[in-house]
């Protein structure tokens, strides 16, 4: 009894107890958020409407320059904005390896955004290095009295571009090196050369500025703005670097040194573009660039046989020749197939446009326009100057020791002494029949003088062999110490061709004497003072019968077979026959007759004459070539035209057997 009254104590002073406490307070935050606007900036893509004020379906970014002034505002309804944060975001400026398409824009993190209390501000954008526009999301929202922020931040997404970065204006560009010129008695005297620089980029032009090889660079610039308030941050150049070297703006000029060091790397020959970037505070950059040639290209010219030689014997025809047995000693006095070869040097050669030709045991001295045997070796030898590289020549010692080495001045590497190190030659064809042409690959450089080199080719001419028909085309290339060759003349047939037929430039006229041009393959012929040959070419032949019994007798001094080893003739002879008669028809017109039969190594054929053509004289052209397939394999004969004058006697069908060889018809039926 008395536990249940307690129970019952207790359960009356909790009730009143509860009931006397404050009721609890509802936790409601009643302050507003503010709200941000963007006042000034190009349309949030958001907004962008269609003319019907429909969302666009692929709203393009407006475009706005780096520099750009922003405005924006905020308002509470029940306090008032203190401040703003905003953030920019930008994109890549170039689509990732493998992408055809930029990324999306990233959202800004919380620790991209700054606090501002400014309602506006000028803002430069980045863009990057060689693109000029770069795709940004600027974003703000407003912040209340007591620290509310507006949750739906105010955008706009755009394109900035940078479309007037500053410009590097070069002051200075100059280069400062030795040039060498020979002098009347042999010696090279030296001098320094300065030289401005002042070509720009163009890839489809030779540069017109030329440094001496081993010359000291130097470029001194500035930067020019092009945008008020804006500045130059930096600069970056290069010359053979792979990448660009990055300097501050108080760096304005830079030299390119020659003297190896710890920090200094000479520049490599050849055609130079010397890049310099100007870069502002977007990374908006602009280029100026200078183009020039490094090292001067050596001259060249054919150093051939004098004519005049007393080595020289003069042949029946004319041809200037030596056995090869008689090369020993001396070789040809006035050439350098001669001890002069190694003492003279390439600078002071003398310029004759002459070359030897090797057939069989003979050694014969040509000169343009002469025509070398088919199957023959044909070899240049060379002169040339150069102004500015070191005489460099490839002689290893291990060639040095060899008691084969013949030594002298031309194979002893030097100093600068106005003569290119070295020759390449070329002969290019235009073949029989047709001129199509056949281009062969430069030779190797010589001389050569390094057994251990694959390339080892101690000569100091240039050989080739005369393995195809037609006119020939021979160049010499120079190459100096630097290893800069003479370029002028990229193929020796086309500028040929181009100064006969009148569309060459003066440049190009003017070169002509650097080639030689000569015919390969001697044309078969008719051996006229054979009493066997019909008809005669000493005197007329009268046929009088409609059946012609012919006996061309035919010859070729230089029969050839693909295959066969360079220098001498093959033994099987290959003689093409074709003829067709000219004359009058009953009516005293012009009449022709072309017998459709090719006669290929047959002396002896008779042909049948129409019975139209009438008495009087004629002409036999007989056509004789060297090759059987002429026409359908370009280069591997020629042929020649012969016109014999014969006289045709129109008699009875029963004295037409009197034409046959040896019959002579009487005076009385009016034969000649």
């Amino acid at each position: 009894m008395r536990w249940r009254v307690w129970a019952v104590l207790c359960l009356f002073a909790a009730y009143f107890g509860i009931g006397c406490r404050q009721p609890i307070t509802p936790n409601i935050d009643r302050n507003q958020a503010p709200e941000t606007w963007i006042t000034a900036a190009p349309f949030d893509t958001i907004t962008l409407k269609d003319p019907l004020g429909r969302p666009l379906e692929s709203p393009k970014p407006g475009t706005i320059p780096v520099r750009f002034h922003v405005h924006w505002a905020g308002s509470d309804q029940d306090g008032a904005v203190t401040g703003f944060y905003w953030a920019v975001v930008e994109t890549l400026p170039r689509a990732p390896e493998g992408a055809s398409e930029l990324p999306r824009l990233p959202g800004p993190k919380p620790q991209d955004y700054k606090y501002t209390t400014r309602t506006d501000s000028f803002f430069i954008f980045r863009v990057a290095e060689d693109v000029i526009d770069r795709q940004h999301a600027f974003f703000i929202y407003a912040v209340d009295n007591l620290g509310k922020p507006d949750p739906t931040p105010a955008r706009f997404i755009f394109n900035a571009q940078d479309q007037f970065p500053p410009i590097p204006i070069f002051d200075e560009c100059h280069c400062t090196g030795t040039v060498y010129a020979l002098q009347a008695d042999g010696s090279v005297l030296g001098s320094e050369e300065r030289r401005n620089i002042s070509d720009i980029d163009n890839f489809l032009t030779t540069p017109r500025d030329t440094c001496a090889s081993g010359s000291t660079l130097f470029f001194k610039w500035h930067g020019e703005i092009q945008v008020p308030q804006t500045v130059v941050t930096g600069y970056r150049y290069k010359l053979d670097e792979v990448r660009f070297n990055e300097v501050g703006p108080e760096v304005t000029s830079i030299a390119y040194h020659t003297k190896v060091g710890a920090d200094t790397i000479p520049p490599a020959i050849g055609t130079k573009l010397f890049v310099l970037r100007a870069v502002d505070q977007a990374l908006g950059t602009h280029d100026s660039t200078r183009r020039f040639q490094y090292n001067y290209s050596p001259d060249s010219w054919f150093s051939g046989p004098d004519l005049n030689s007393t080595s020289l014997t003069t042949a029946p025809n004319g041809d200037r020749y030596i056995l090869q047995g008689a090369l020993a000693g001396a070789g040809v006095r006035g050439s350098l197939l001669s001890p002069d070869s190694t003492l003279i040097l390439p600078a002071v050669r003398t310029e004759r446009r002459t070359f030897f030709e090797v057939w069989k045991d003979t050694v014969f001295a040509r000169q343009e326009g002469d025509t070398v045997h088919m199957n023959s070796w044909v070899f240049f030898h060379g002169g040339g100057f150069d102004r500015d590289s070191r005489y460099n020549v490839i002689v290893s010692p291990l060639a040095e020791s060899l008691a084969s080495f013949p030594g002298g001045p031309v194979l002893k590497p030097a100093a600068a002494n106005g003569s290119p190190s070295g020759f390449r030659s070329q002969v290019v064809l235009a073949l029989t029949p047709n001129g199509r042409p056949s281009i062969t690959g430069v030779s190797n450089l010589y001389p050569l003088f390094d057994p251990n080199n694959a390339l080892d080719y101690p000569r100091i001419a240039g050989y080739h062999p005369m393995i195809q028909a037609g006119r020939a085309f021979a160049v010499m290339y120079a190459v100096d110490g630097d290893g800069s060759q003479d370029r002028r003349i990229p193929d020796p047939r086309e500028l040929v061709l181009r100064i006969e037929n009148g569309t060459a430039t003066p440049a190009e006229r003017s070169l002509r004497n650097k080639v030689l041009t000569f015919e390969v393959n001697k044309p078969p012929y008719l051996v006229a003072d054979s009493p066997l040959l019909r008809p005669s070419m000493m005197d007329t032949t009268t046929f009088t019968s409609t059946v012609w019994d012919l006996n061309l007798i035919g010859a070729d001094a230089d029969p050839f077979l693909p295959g066969t080893t360079p220098g001498s003739p093959n033994q099987v002879v290959t003689l093409r026959r074709r003829v067709a008669l000219f004359g009058t028809d009953v009516a005293g017109n012009p009449a022709e007759y072309i017998d459709p039969s090719t006669y290929f190594n047959q002396t002896s054929f008779s042909i049948q004459i129409p019975n139209s053509f009438a008495t009087g004289d004629c002409i036999l052209e007989v056509e004789l070539c060297d090759c059987d397939v002429c026409e359908d394999y370009a280069g591997t004969g020629r042929c020649k035209i012969f016109r014999i004058p014969v006289y045709y006697k129109k008699t009875s069908p029963t004295s037409m057997d009197l034409s046959r060889p040896g019959s002579r018809v009487e005076a009385s039926t009016g034969a000649r």
